[in-house]
């Protein structure tokens, strides 16, 4: 099992020790581009997906994100297995 193979995993179990790091690789191996926002926030967009927004300084992410990044992994074919 590769990095991103248990990273994904890691996403789906709800594992508190998610870094924004973290979420932001995942996010650009799906093809996200960021954008700058104000400060310590990062926003992802992609065609016909709904942006996501993370915030650098949150170490670990917040539960409300890694739901977020859990249904974005959903709407591109990942499942939790």
């Amino acid at each position: 099992m590769g990095k991103r193979d248990k990273l994904i995993k890691r996403i789906f179990e709800g594992k508190p020790d998610v870094t924004p790091d973290e979420a932001r690789k995942i996010l650009e191996w799906l093809g996200f581009l960021s954008t700058p926002t104000s400060g310590s926030h990062l926003t992802f967009r992609k065609p016909n997906c709904q942006s996501v927004t993370i915030v650098l300084t949150q170490n670990p992410l917040k539960p409300y994100l890694l739901e977020k990044l859990q249904e974005v992994l959903k709407n591109e074919g990942y499942q939790n297995d």
